[in-house]
């Protein structure tokens, strides 16, 4: 079910009746669309497909756009694309549980409405499109640092094995020289 319905006609008549307080507001708006036909639409299907096309090249005008224009403030806080919210949602999959149980309290105190909890509260389901900007922003951060601190220190594995096969391999040396 799509909570905020948004087409390009009302954000074209918005533009026209400069009702957005800002280029990043409106930019928020597309974006709804595209979110939004994805949503509704099955994963492969044509529309599917256009709207993750058109939110491709939306996001590079954008881009460009911002870049070239001075007066266009960099908004840290506009709402997160398309591709921020899906690497989000596969990020969510490879923390901790108890991580997980932290990010679920931080949004439900900066956030509850993003939160469909099903009536036995033994799953929940966090509507990504109903975090605000800056909530998202907060918890994108946490959860790529739970997934960073929760990798394996590779690095010291490496020197672990090579610093062992270089101890046998100098004994093996002095073996044969005495």
């Amino acid at each position: 079910m799509i909570k905020k319905p948004m087409d390009l006609g009302t954000v074209k008549k918005k533009i026209e009746e400069n009702e957005y307080a800002s280029v990043h507001a409106c930019a928020e708006d597309i974006r709804l669309v595209w979110s939004n036909c994805k949503k509704y639409n099955q994963d492969g299907s044509d529309f599917f497909n256009l709207a993750e096309s058109l939110s491709k090249r939306f996001e590079d005008q954008f881009a460009k756009v911002k870049a070239e224009d001075p007066m266009i403030e960099d908004d840290t806080e506009h709402a997160p694309s398309l591709e921020e919210k899906t690497k989000f949602s596969h990020m969510i999959y490879k923390i901790k549980q108890e991580e997980l149980g932290q990010l679920v309290e931080k949004l439900e105190d900066r956030c509850p409405e993003a939160i469909d909890k099903t009536p036995n509260d033994d799953e929940l389901e966090i509507n990504i499109d109903a975090i605000d900007p800056k909530t998202f922003r907060e918890l994108d951060k946490f959860v790529k640092a739970c997934i960073v601190n929760n990798q394996p220190k590779k690095k010291k594995r490496a020197a672990e094995s090579t610093g062992g096969s270089v101890a046998s391999e100098s004994k093996t040396k002095k073996s044969k020289t005495s």
